[in-house]
């Protein structure tokens, strides 16, 4: 419970950007303000100096104003914002040294330790310069109070130094030690992934080289056949036949590729709208009804009465893709019965489903139904998939996770499988009785059994 409130909090505090770099300058940023304010009401019970208060309040709140325009989307605000963070970090370093004790003061600690936060955390080639500044301009404060000893503010008393350093000190060890420490867990965490994505881009080549020369090599042949004069006219519409199945099934390939691309790289674009459940569940039908009707199969909408008139808002081409992609592939695997698709609402969740009375999948073949290229080998029962290159369930997965939505599979062999994509309540946006695309006539809600969610 602890740890989901944690994550919760990181989240809603930290940009949401997968750059690391974005990532932890909010940290440091976090972590500045943090030290400010406790250092404010520190250095008042302690009685430092009035001013010494005073810089680290005004630093609070200059940095409630650069967490501010950190997060805003633009990129300008957010060069605004470290701009902002070192100026004023700096000039308030320098401040609290003159005012604070100088040397004798944990000033030097914090310069040294807000230069290991800028390297270290944000490792990037301006990073450098920008400590090797801070670090002259340390050279530049001892010496001015080795020179001009008079400038500088002393303590009071012993006590009062000892009382700032152990403030200081704590906050260092407390706060910025732990911060570290994750920051460098974050960047193995990347370079491991890196490295794991670099294995699977190989992989990924390796495959498809030889998945997309298997129809290319059907589609060239029985081309070539097609110009043998001796071919009768049955046997051109076969060859043709045949071309035109390589043909959708390399086209269809080639699509899953350029959408788990663009998913992958982040470049599909969300586009929320509300829309009616009912007026998505038609949809659904009428784009595969066709392709049922080839089959020895029924497909079955099933919407529960109280959720018939439900809108809600989301980005309904992506979620139309999902529910395509789970039925195109139970048409695939399944050979008689039916193909029901729905939606309830259970445990503060939107679950939506699709079922199948297809061959199921074995427990030890669910781990990775979602991985690239994986594909049901049910060789006991002769389900073997070889229509696609395994591809359309990773797609669904990708488009979930850019919608902040959850998948998983419930699925028993010669039984059938459900896949159950889950939301948030939040994406209700609530009721409408009259809606054009809400009407009841295209509806074929049936009580059926409950799916197990």
């Amino acid at each position: 419970m602890f740890k989901d409130h944690a994550h919760s909090l990181i989240k809603r505090i930290l940009t949401g950007k997968d750059d690391f770099t974005e990532h932890f300058f909010c940290i440091i940023i976090c972590l500045a303000f943090l030290f400010a304010a406790l250092s404010t009401v520190f250095n008042l019970l302690i009685g430092l100096p009035t001013m010494v208060a005073a810089w680290s309040g005004l630093l609070s709140l200059i940095l409630l104003i650069v967490f501010y325009l950190n997060r805003h989307p633009g990129k300008k605000y957010r060069t605004i914002a470290k701009s902002l963070f070192y100026l004023s970090v700096v000039i308030t370093l320098n401040g609290m040294w003159i005012y604070n004790g100088g040397s004798k003061s944990p000033s030097p600690l914090i310069f040294m330790a807000f230069m290991a936060l800028i390297v270290y955390m944000e490792p990037k080639p301006g990073a450098g310069y920008i400590s090797l500044l801070i670090g002259v301009n340390l050279v530049a404060l001892i010496l001015l109070e080795f020179y001009f000893p008079d400038l500088i503010l002393q303590y009071q008393s012993t006590e009062q130094r000892i009382l700032d350093f152990l403030v200081v000190v704590s906050f260092l060890f407390l706060a910025v030690v732990p911060a570290l420490s994750y920051s460098r867990r974050i960047i193995i965490q990347q370079k491991e992934q890196a490295e794991q994505d670099n294995r699977q881009k190989s992989a990924y080549l390796a495959n498809m080289s030889h998945e997309i020369r298997t129809p290319m090599n059907a589609i060239v042949g029985f081309a070539e056949l097609l110009k043998h004069p001796d071919v009768s006219r049955n046997e051109q519409h076969d060859y043709i036949d045949i071309i035109k199945q390589n043909s959708d099934l390399l086209l269809n390939m080639l699509n899953n590729i350029l959408d788990l691309s663009k998913l992958e790289a982040k470049l599909v674009e969300i586009n929320t709208s509300e829309f009616c459940v009912a007026s998505l569940f038609s949809q659904i039908y009428n784009a595969h009804i066709t392709q049922i009707n080839k089959t020895n199969l029924y497909l079955e909408q099933d919407l529960p009465e109280e959720l018939k008139n439900t809108i809600i808002r989301s980005d309904r081409t992506l979620l139309f893709q999902v529910f395509s992609n789970l039925i195109t592939n139970a048409i695939k695997v399944t050979q008689q019965g039916e193909i029901r698709y729905g939606i309830r609402f259970k445990n503060q969740q939107v679950h939506f489903f699709v079922f199948d009375t297809g061959p199921g999948i074995p427990k030890e073949q669910q781990a990775k139904i979602f991985e690239r290229f994986s594909q049901l080998n049910n060789a006991s029962n002769g389900n073997t998939n070889s229509d696609g290159v395994g591809l359309g369930l990773s797609i669904c997965k990708a488009i979930l996770n850019l919608l902040d939505g959850q998948i998983k599979l419930h699925s028993e062999v010669n039984k059938g499988s459900t896949f159950i994509f889950s939301f948030s309540p939040d994406i209700i946006t609530g009721e409408k009785r009259e809606i054009s695309n809400c009407k009841e006539s295209e509806i074929s809600a049936t009580k059926v059994e409950e799916p197990c969610l």
